[in-house]
């Protein structure tokens, strides 16, 4: 094939071309810990790919490693996320720096400082041992028990972004979100439900960021090893209902021969005719598998196996930390212009942490859809920003009955690629594919997805082999099975004739 054979001629061992952003897009992000209680790390990384997908370039400082100076006109923002209230900020050069700056700041978490809340132009407010119900018009969830929360209270000329109701039967009502000109206020930052699709609404109305997007509907945890026949069956399900969709899927660079990879790019070719689109998914790394041209071969190769057959991937996978860290984003990210970033695991295999996020031309943030299910509606919820709401792959029939159910309840009006005019690029220096409403091109050429046969195991079985010796084996188990029968007949008549003789023998002695 054209474009297999174009892809191997060139070198592997080149890294991709950067993708450029806009220079007034960057972000420092300076947080207090990483406080394991709290689950300061999941925090942090939700914060940052929330960032990333408002094409903000956020790089992100540990407080005690802030150098004096670094907060400057560079940045068009600062966010301060308070992740420990007993220790709070405590480097003073950074203290300095910020009550300096004249560009966009975002207060998460307590500990306001005084210069913070003049600028936010109200004053504060302290709440002990509550429950508060977090309502945004039709929309409500209960959030988890508080010690202790501040509240900054609202000025006429501010803006309000959501409202936190207590629950006694003297209901109080607090502002859980405030902006006021160029400063912002989160009284805490949470990574599901309603408090997250505020504190994005917030951040992204804040650096002028904001958008209206229907979510992406995506299958996660899909690789070569899963059951095609729910691959298969969620494809068909979501053609037939209408359903706009996208999959997660990691590739192999070896045995790529064998009827096994076969049968999982014929269930992927399914995808993509039935109006699927692939992201493909980065590999895992480890001590041995961690160099980067290592990654650029391997993201090489899964290139030019999946376009041998037929399978063009538009952008991407990840999870969050990757673009925390150079080689992985340098030789995996930065190879697409379209990204979907997942949510990292407690403990992220870094290879050469950075933290410098880049930005590129669309970021999917991605999120559980299970997680909104604490909400009271749904069918309200506005998306600020390019949103993937991920479901992993099904294991069981039941598992798939249940998402099928769950889809069916939804009111989500899903992205659809063709008609929302989808256009993405992989490039790399030794190819190029493209996906421009729902066509696929490589290296220019445009390419056809032929539709697999609906039996994928008649399509790459064995075939007479097969049946030759399915048979063989059928027959042999009829002949065991007869002779096991006359077996257990034959011993039972020796039971029973041995039975008659002993009570024989033993009416004689009587």
């Amino acid at each position: 094939m054209f474009v297999a054979i174009s892809l191997f001629l060139i070198s592997w061992f080149i890294t991709p071309t950067n993708v450029q952003a806009s220079t007034n897009n960057h972000v420092l992000l300076v947080y207090d810990s990483e406080n394991t209680a709290t689950g300061a790390a999941k925090k942090i990384d939700t914060l940052q790919r929330a960032l990333t997908s408002m094409n903000l370039q956020v790089k992100t400082v540990d407080q005690s490693k802030y150098k004096k100076g670094e907060l400057n006109d560079r940045y068009l923002g600062v966010i301060t996320m308070i992740n420990w209230r007993e220790l709070g900020l405590i480097n003073q050069k950074f203290i300095s720096d910020r009550a300096k700056f004249s560009g966009i700041k975002l207060h998460i978490g307590q500990n306001l400082s005084q210069s913070e809340i003049k600028e936010l132009g109200g004053s504060v407010q302290k709440l002990y041992r509550q429950q508060f119900n977090l309502k945004n018009n039709d929309n409500e969830q209960l959030l988890p028990f508080i010690n202790t929360m501040t509240i900054v209270n609202k000025t006429e000329k501010a803006q309000q972004i959501g409202t936190l109701v207590t629950q006694q039967s003297n209901q109080q009502n607090y502002p859980f979100g405030i902006i006021n000109e160029k400063a912002g206020y989160l009284p805490f930052f949470d990574t599901s439900g309603l408090s997250l699709m505020l504190e994005i609404q917030l951040i992204g109305q804040l650096f002028h960021r904001v958008g209206t997007y229907q979510p992406l509907l995506t299958f996660t945890k899909v690789t070569p090893y899963s059951d095609l026949r729910m691959i298969d069956e969620l494809s068909r399900y979501c053609n037939k209902n209408g359903i706009s969709f996208a999959i997660s899927t990691t590739s192999v660079s070896q045995n790529t021969n064998l009827k096994a990879f076969n049968r999982f790019t014929a269930t992927l070719r399914n995808v993509e005719s039935r109006g699927g689109i692939i992201f493909l998914n980065a590999p895992e790394v480890s001590s041995t598998n961690n160099s980067g041209t290592l990654l650029s071969q391997q993201f090489s190769t899964y290139i030019v196996t999946l376009s041998q057959h037929q399978v063009f991937p538009v952008g991407v996978s990840a999870e969050g930390f990757w673009n925390q860290d150079q080689v992985l984003r340098t030789n995996f990210l930065q190879y697409a212009n379209h990204w979907l970033m997942l949510p990292s695991q407690s403990q992220p295999n870094f290879v050469k942490q950075d933290n410098d996020a880049k930005a590129v031309q669309e970021s999917y943030f991605g999120m559980s859809m299970s997680s909104l299910k604490k909400m009271s509606n749904t069918g309200d919820i506005q998306f600020s920003i390019p949103t993937a709401l991920t479901i992993p792959l099904p294991n069981t029939d039941k598992d798939l009955a249940t998402v099928k159910r769950d889809l069916q309840r939804n009111d989500f009006a899903w992205y659809d690629a063709v008609s929302d005019g989808l256009t993405t690029k992989i490039e790399t220096p030794s190819s190029l594919l493209e996906y421009k409403y729902g066509n696929y091109y490589a290296n220019g050429k445009h390419e056809e997805v032929q539709i697999s046969n609906s039996s994928l195991n008649k399509q790459f079985g064995d075939n007479k082999p097969k049946a030759t010796l399915s048979r063989y084996f059928k027959v042999q188990g009829h002949i065991f099975m007869t002779f096991f029968i006359i077996v257990t007949i034959i011993l039972l008549v020796f039971i029973y004739l041995g039975q008659k003789v002993y009570w024989n023998r033993m009416r004689r002695k009587k």
